[in-house]
């Protein structure tokens, strides 16, 4: 059995432009990522520190139950006479609700609140769900859908889109009306931080209310699989730069017909609202090899693009493992002469903070020389 206590409550999320946020989270934006096993009983208990009624429904998990006077009931919509009020049973203000389900399927999945989801999700309450299959084993089965799905990977990252109107979070935080029509972002998160704040490691001390980077490092060869999960209102069409991605499940749905494969290559995914997709990725470089590792001719360093806060993630030689000169006075992010390129959504205004290019939705893939990488980088635990 899997257990999980949630707290719907408030707090500010950061933006790299200097912006404070008023935001409301499960404890945290996004919401704690829940990894359960396969087939085992999921119990989440909901408290709510909000001033009003705020719910959990979990999208993909069939016979989800909630606890009521009564006992255990389906979770099912809830209405005040005729109008709808919740899709799920709801924690009144100061209260609590206990949501209970079988993780019976492998697999991505989103979670969010089912109460006023219009203003709810978009305010922060959401979060994501994996479920590893039964026969997961960190050393010897890692798979993202069991043995012989063809879903091995050797690292794993969750990207979890949403965007943030600012109207609407000052709206909440000052009790005024708010018109759900008039929803217009100006900030793209991902893993509830915008670009560059995505590069900045886990629990970095100076985003306190969030705590998931979303940097993507990995060795060449490498299965990587990615988790994409949209919790937002928007499509966002997400692309990796260095090789396409292979999908291979769709909302927490393995893409196979009895023996036929149906995963396939990718050069962007469209996520929308409440999907998830997860993509296997992997860089071997175009002329790459262990022996003769390539890829690329040496840029002049005239035409080196650098940002103006004068910082460059290019190591300055193509050679993995080796930093190079840079211009002087550049600061190298570089840690051992590994690789960035990006992961971006290719809808322009995604990738501001405000319209200030470059932020949003944006983040590195950083390619490591092989044997540098620590093995704890990539594991969702």
């Amino acid at each position: 059995m899997a257990e999980w206590l949630l707290r719907a409550t408030e707090g500010f999320l950061s933006t790299p432009d200097g912006n404070s946020i008023y935001m409301w989270g499960f404890g945290q934006s996004p919401g704690p990522t829940l990894v359960v096993t396969q087939g085992e009983t999921v119990t989440v208990t909901l408290a709510n520190d909000l001033p009003e009624p705020v719910s959990i429904r979990f999208p993909g998990q069939e016979g989800a139950e909630a606890q009521g006077p009564g006992g255990w009931e389906p979770s099912a919509p809830q209405y005040e006479g005729s109008r709808l009020v919740s899709l799920v049973q709801a924690a009144p203000p100061g209260g609590s609700m206990v949501y209970r389900f079988v993780a019976a399927a492998p697999g991505t999945y989103l979670y969010e609140s089912g109460t006023e989801p219009h203003k709810q999700v978009p305010m922060g309450l959401h979060g994501a769900l994996v479920v590893r299959p039964a026969d997961w084993d960190s050393v010897s089965s890692r798979t993202a859908y069991g043995a012989g799905t063809g879903t091995e990977f050797d690292r794993e990252y969750l990207l979890l889109t949403a965007e943030i109107d600012p109207e609407l979070h000052l709206a909440v935080q000052r009790g005024q009306a708010y018109d759900a029509g008039a929803f217009k972002p100006r900030y793209w998160t991902l893993n509830g931080r915008c670009s560059p704040d995505t590069m900045s490691p886990d629990g970095a001390a100076h985003l306190p209310w969030q705590p998931y980077g979303a940097m993507i490092m990995a060795e060449p060869g490498e299965r990587v699989l990615l988790r994409y999960v949209g919790a937002g209102v928007d499509g966002h069409p997400l692309h990796p730069h260095g090789n396409h991605a292979r999908v291979v499940a769709r909302d927490g749905r393995l893409l196979r017909n009895g023996a036929a494969d149906l995963s396939h290559l990718r050069f962007t995914v469209l996520l929308g609202a409440g999907q998830t997709y997860d993509a296997l990725f992997r860089w071997t470089g175009l002329g790459y090899t262990p022996e003769n590792p390539i890829p690329t001719l040496v840029p002049n360093l005239r035409n080196l693009k650098t940002g103006e806060p004068q910082w460059t993630m290019w190591s300055g030689s193509p050679y993995l493992g080796y930093k190079g000169d840079l211009p002087k006075g550049l600061t190298s992010y570089n840690e051992v002469g590994e690789y960035h390129f990006m992961l971006h959504s290719h809808e322009e205004p995604q990738i501001t903070n405000w319209g200030e290019f470059p932020g949003g939705l944006m983040t590195m893939i950083a390619i490591f020389p092989p044997g540098t990488l620590m093995p704890e980088m990539g594991r969702l635990s």
